[in-house]
């Protein structure tokens, strides 16, 4: 029996997926009757946005279940390789991944530090589904005198990985629809671009400057040879590094590509990746806003603007803009680290005044230029007349040219991660131009070189590979995670000048938040 499967049940799954996150949230860490009143009316825009509304494409996107069955093993399989659940090589970030996931089962919700009077402040959304399952378990089973306390934590670990890769799955579903592509080989080859598309960071560091005194092939991050500039990391380092963010904006970025006509629901898919990825919102939010612009000088010349403004002004968002936005903004803005630019400074301070001294303007403005070439060009120039009338090109083209020269000397990780949803659409434009059949016989040049500089980037999401690799193959042993810190709260303290240190997870003096004075449940 085939499994079938059209845009509107595509939508309503993600939709589903992405959604419950925020819904727990606004469940679990507000006083009674605001969680109650917000909840019901972000779940009432779900059914309108989703559900109710019948304005879509109900045509079988795919009817195969051997395509079915074969991506869902490739989103577990590129899961586990990334460390997610515990059951591979995880990288050092997962350190505090794993303190946080920790902490989101152990601690009553919200999570107060109280030996120092901080709370937790943080893009957690992606946890908290499992983390909430896992706390049941240890509440049901917590009578059991054979019940282990650590066990509660790895259940939530296998919770987290079939969650991630579910959401890896739908990821990769709505990528296939984006392509309109039905057939397993074109599935499994787009799958192939979208895990190893990357820039040309092993031609980078050839850059002499940027050679180290030891090249360690179990540990070596390609994508840090332009460390003073920034940093446009593959898809797979996403996942490796930062999956809780990765996933949801691949997710929802995809999901706005599909319904790009649908503006009544661009606030709903707005908020759901400000809670769970606030750094990926940027790149998707520049999307959002050019093409709301775009269509509503169209609808202004065709004399339709008052219908199209009737959309904007949905009941999806309404409720999310005047009714969700700003309670997760509160939230998020209590953080320590967004009163005080100390953290951003020595990291920046760091980076640009280390070992190798303080370096001239004009050596950033060239190292800017050789990184956008590398990284953008590349892949920019071949496709140009095919998306010379796109929207879509000129946002990404603009975002990904411009981006480092804006943010070079502040923060690389706003780079790093800002830029997540706009390389994923960049790869969907890459992948499209491969897949029409007659621009490999009328642009063959151009075709060949796209596949070359495809293959040379994918070294980078390669070595991402072989770092875990190597470190198994040397420990002998799968399970080689990170797990050292146990609690966030072992390693929160105030220091001489009583700024808390790693402030970017909390917030200091809660109670004097407007979020935990107004808001949050005591």
């Amino acid at each position: 029996m085939n499994l079938k499967i059209n845009l509107k049940t595509l939508n309503q799954l993600s939709v589903i997926y992405i959604s419950v996150p925020l819904l727990i949230f606004l469940i679990t860490w507000l006083k009674p009757y605001i969680a109650i009143i917000s909840s019901v009316l972000f779940v009432y825009a779900i059914y309108i946005g989703y559900f109710k509304n019948n304005e879509v494409n109900l045509k079988s996107l795919l009817n195969s279940k051997s395509i079915f069955i074969t991506t869902l093993l490739i989103s577990f399989l590129w899961c586990y390789f990334a460390g997610i659940g515990g059951f591979w090589y995880q990288s050092s970030d997962y350190n505090w991944r794993n303190a946080i996931f920790r902490d989101l089962i152990n601690y009553s919700w919200p999570i107060y530090y109280k030996t120092i009077d901080v709370a937790m402040v943080y893009y957690m959304g992606f946890w908290l589904p499992s983390a909430l399952i896992a706390k049941i378990c240890s509440f049901v089973f917590s009578h059991m005198s054979a019940f282990p306390k650590h066990f509660s934590f790895f259940i939530g670990n296998e919770i987290l990985f079939v969650y991630s890769a579910l959401g890896v799955f739908l990821t990769f579903m709505n990528l296939f629809f984006a392509l309109k592509v039905k057939k397993i080989g074109k599935v499994l080859l787009a799958i192939c671009i979208f895990i190893f598309f990357s820039g040309m960071d092993v031609i980078g560091v050839l850059w002499p400057i940027f050679y180290e005194d030891t090249f360690s092939f179990s540990h070596y991050h390609l994508e840090w040879w332009s460390r003073f500039v920034g940093q446009y990391s593959s898809n797979t380092t996403v996942l490796f590094w930062v999956f809780n963010q990765g996933i949801p904006a691949w997710l929802i970025t995809l999901m706005f590509y599909n319904n790009r006509k649908k503006v009544e629901n661009f606030g709903f898919l707005a908020i759901l990746c400000f809670f769970c990825a606030p750094l990926p919102f940027v790149g998707l939010s520049i999307f959002l806003i050019m093409y709301f612009i775009k269509d509503f000088i169209l609808k202004l010349k065709s004399g339709k603007v008052s219908n199209y403004l009737k959309k904007v002004f949905s009941f999806g968002n309404i409720v999310s803009i005047v009714f969700i936005t700003p309670i997760v903004f509160l939230y998020l803005t209590s953080n320590a680290s967004m009163s005080s630019d100390a953290n951003s400074f020595i990291h920046t301070n760091a980076l640009l005044h280390g070992r190798r001294g303080s370096l001239p303007f004009s050596y950033f403005f060239i190292l800017t230029l050789y990184f956008v070439l590398l990284e953008v060009f590349i892949y920019l120039v071949p496709i140009y007349k095919q998306y010379k009338k796109n929207i879509m090109y000129y946002i990404a083209s603009l975002f990904l040219i411009l981006w480092p020269f804006i943010i070079n000397r502040r923060q690389t990780e706003f780079c790093m991660r800002s830029s997540i949803p706009v390389l994923v659409i960049l790869c969907l434009l890459v992948t499209k131009f491969l897949f029409r059949k007659y621009n490999f016989k009328r642009n063959k040049i151009r075709y060949l070189f796209l596949c070359l500089c495809l293959m040379i980037g994918s070294v980078t999401p390669t070595f991402e590979f072989a770092r875990g690799i190597v470190v198994v193959s040397y420990q002998k042993t799968v399970f080689v995670s990170a797990d050292d810190l146990k609690s966030l709260e072992d390693h929160l303290y105030y220091d001489a000048f009583g700024r808390v240190t790693n402030g970017n997870f909390v917030a200091e003096f809660p109670k004097e938040k407007t979020f935990f004075k107004y808001l949050a449940r005591e």
